[in-house]
């Protein structure tokens, strides 16, 4: 038997990281919001240094904005951003869905398989469940892929996609639209049809923009 893996510990960087980035992707911090760093360093029981290593990296990824003398703030969502985002998924999106219809990995598909059988128990109010299971499967079809260099860009496309959906999330009427779409493309994907896949996928990004915007 091989040696046990000593546990992996993260950096107090690392740590404000994942915090300072799911309050940003979550609304929590609302877009246009100033990064008060003396009550972030509080709340997260870090120091100013694991912060702004943090902070520096957020917004590498888009998900801050750093100005001099003025402060650190949460990008607004703007339709620009919204359009330019989307346009790009539509793109990658419906690539990786048809490579992942191609895909006979089992291990892929059992993830996509699972994630189908789970949408199709899903309330039409239980937004929040929707929006784990949609990371999950945008997850797997980026991993089907199976092309690193794509599946890295795809996924900070993504979070900043989930963003903006989690902000407008509240003035949202209808969930059940988007839920159905999700098994369409998931179905086209485990049933290996590429160009049926890669379609629902380019729809499923271009919903995804209407209702953003219809609800900005």
């Amino acid at each position: 038997m091989g040696e046990a893996r000593p546990p992996v510990h993260r950096t107090l960087a690392e740590r404000a990281y994942d915090q300072l980035r799911d309050l940003i992707i979550s609304a929590e911090l609302a877009p246009g919001q100033l990064i008060d760093e003396e009550r972030m360093i509080e709340r997260l029981g870090i120091g100013r240094t694991p912060l702004r290593e943090a902070m520096r990296r957020l917004r590498a990824e888009g998900l801050l904005d750093i100005y001099p003398h003025r402060g650190t703030f949460v990008p607004e969502v703007t339709v620009r951003d919204l359009r330019q985002i989307s346009e790009a998924r539509r793109v990658l999106e419906g690539y990786a869905a048809a490579r992942a219809a191609q895909s006979t990995s089992d291990i892929f598909r059992k993830d996509l398989v699972e994630a189908y059988e789970e949408l199709q128990t899903i309330e039409d109010a239980d937004a929040e469940r929707l929006l784990d299971i949609d990371a999950r499967m945008h997850e797997a079809i980026y991993r089907a892929m199976d092309n690193r260099y794509i599946e890295s860009t795809l996924k900070q496309y993504f979070t900043l996609s989930q963003r903006m959906w989690n902000y407008v999330l509240p003035r949202l009427q209808v969930m059940r639209p988007h839920v159905d779409e999700h098994l369409e493309m998931l179905q086209a994907v485990i049933q290996q049809k590429p160009g049926e896949a890669e379609q629902l996928a380019i729809s499923h990004v271009t919903n995804f923009e209407k209702a953003v915007l219809e609800a900005l």
